[in-house]
């Protein structure tokens, strides 16, 4: 009886998997059938729906209206040609200094500014627009979504969105599940895919080869920490160096394309480089939030995780975590009583009043082992009264098998919470991109001395303007335009 069942169960998913099949639509932007459950208004239901948490995930939107309206205008554009009609397309430029693009299912687009930094002109722009819109043509998260249904997975709506993110770093890790990966022959055929449509737009079709050589340099002087995300991101997908070369088979010959790298380089001038003053700035192992007026030390070797309602410092096995964030106070509640009315009072083991800097603050640890990350620790935390019921919180945590470490340095950390001074206030201002004319023998060696960035001054000037290292010595023509990176 029980055979019979699954007998007929099996026959049962065949047939249907069969109708599915037989039944699926043609893709206009393929030309494909395609096997899909989820329906177009499913899918833009998707994107409607998860807008505004990739939003607040990626620092928010970039306040430069000129500037966003220039990239709806070239998303505008090549979606002309996608064979899309009656489709509704968003573009939105994410407030994120990581190198990111991707798209959400309806029509999302989003790029972020450290993208348009490491652009040069507007075919390259184009051509990472081009590929995300490819994706959403092309279906692949309704076909994901099917594959899984049929398999039995199963996917959360979170992890259906379109896109992958090409650089990232910790900045980004909350939401690194949410940007799920894309097969091989997806992600070229997305790049088959956009390449036409900016063909069709009369754009440089070089630019996605210029884009992508200069990705590639970017991983390669990235730091430790930016690449061993960056190469995660890469272990499933068609790896940049594959895709250059491809991008450079596929460029037709004797076709006068535009670039419009004039215009492009004067829409970024004076766009923020790297992080902005509302998200905080970190230099010389300090954390500084000039918005929120205060400061504080940042151990050797830890990793920063700047989220958009925390900051998290680890080292790099995670044997200690520093967590920093806030909590709102009602008016003459105590420090010890807000505590106990998030933790339980039982699970104190004893708290300590203390000053930190001017500012009533208590510690305590708690009783048991807390577990973080699917990992045990021992926690201590500090609760530092800010003023104007606002209460900053380090939580630290320590991995008990390990006798080695104990809280000092998450003490320091706490302990060295400030407002910010005169001089630091200057430090925490953000950088800038600013356009400057190559004057007559100006070589990259010598310009990239006056970058204001602390390290690879060279390489990083190089990279920013398309400029091979080994020409560095050589000068530029003069009245080239040139990205300068500024305090």
């Amino acid at each position: 009886m029980i055979k019979s069942f699954f007998f007929l169960l099996n026959i049962f998913l065949i047939t249907f998997i069969f109708l599915s099949i037989s039944s699926c639509a043609k893709n206009n932007a393929t030309g494909e059938r395609q096997l899909v459950i989820l329906s177009e208004a499913e899918e833009n239901n998707i994107g409607a729906k998860e807008h505004p948490k990739i939003i607040k995930s990626f620092g928010g939107i970039y306040q430069n209206t000129a500037l966003q309206e220039y990239i709806k205008d070239i998303g505008n554009s090549i979606t002309a040609k996608a064979n899309i009609p009656n489709a509704r397309w968003t573009f939105t430029i994410l407030d994120s200094p990581i190198v990111n693009a991707f798209a959400l299912p309806g029509g999302y687009v989003y790029v972020t500014r450290g993208l348009l930094a490491l652009a040069n002109d507007e075919a390259e722009i184009a051509s990472v627009i081009g590929h995300e819109i490819a994706h959403v043509t092309a279906r692949h998260t309704a076909q994901r979504h099917a594959k899984s249904k049929l398999s039995g997975i199963g996917l959360d709506l979170l992890n259906v969105l379109v896109g992958q993110p090409i650089i990232t770093n910790l900045a980004s890790i909350g939401v690194q599940g949410v940007l799920s990966s894309f097969s091989r022959s997806e992600e070229l055929e997305a790049d088959e895919l956009g390449n036409q449509y900016i063909f069709k737009a009369k754009y440089d079709p070089e630019g996605s080869y210029r884009f992508l050589s200069r990705l590639d340099k970017l991983t390669k002087v990235s730091s430790d920490n930016e690449q061993n995300v960056i190469n995660s991101i890469f272990s499933t997908h068609p790896k940049t160096i594959d895709r250059m070369k491809i991008s450079k088979e596929n460029i037709p010959s004797n076709i006068s394309y535009k670039s419009y790298r004039k215009k492009y380089l004067s829409i970024i001038d004076n766009m923020v480089y790297g992080d902005n003053a509302s998200q905080g700035i970190i230099k010389n192992n300090q954390f500084f939030h000039s918005e929120l007026d205060f400061s504080f030390n940042i151990p050797k070797k830890y990793k920063v995780s700047n989220n958009d309602n925390s900051i998290i410092l680890f080292t790099k096995n995670k044997e200690e975590i520093i967590i920093f964030d806030g909590l709102d106070n009602q008016p003459g509640m105590s420090l010890i009583e807000l505590a106990e009315s998030i933790y339980n009072r039982s699970d104190i083991n004893r708290f300590k009043e203390i000053d930190i800097n001017a500012k009533l603050a208590i510690y305590f640890d708690q009783k048991y082992t807390i577990k973080y990350e699917g990992r045990e620790y021992n926690s201590r935390i500090y609760l530092i009264n800010w003023g104007n019921g606002r209460i900053w919180r380090f939580s630290i945590l320590i991995n008990p098998s390990n006798k080695d470490i104990n809280f000092k340095r998450g003490n320091l950390v706490a302990l060295s919470l400030h407002n910010l001074t005169e001089e630091e206030r200057v430090i925490a201002k953000p950088k800038y991109i600013k356009i400057i004319e190559a004057k007559l023998n100006d070589t990259p060696a010598v310009l990239s001395t006056k970058m204001g960035i602390e390290d690879k001054k060279l390489e990083y000037f190089c990279i920013l303007n398309g400029i091979e290292l080994d020409k560095s010595n050589e000068p530029l023509k003069q009245g080239t335009l040139i990205k300068m990176i500024i305090n």
